[in-house]
């Protein structure tokens, strides 16, 4: 199996690693300001984590779509 990394998937991975961050920092002002237990923390993270990986996995096979 041949893994091509090319110069689409590094822009896209770093676009949707920058924006999982920006929503993960703005979900944490969110619950900071309320009064959230550390299972809703635990699983906000889980579900940025999911979104990250979620996002680099569609990355990856539009990148190695066959032309």
């Amino acid at each position: 199996m041949h893994l091509a990394v090319n110069s689409m998937l590094v822009l896209w991975g770093i676009g949707l690693t920058m924006s999982v961050l920006f929503f993960w920092g703005i979900l944490r002002f969110a619950l900071s300001t309320c009064d959230a237990d550390n299972m809703t923390h635990g699983l906000a993270q889980l579900f940025c984590f999911l979104l990250l990986l979620a996002g680099l996995a569609l990355g990856f096979m539009v990148s190695n779509l066959p032309a």
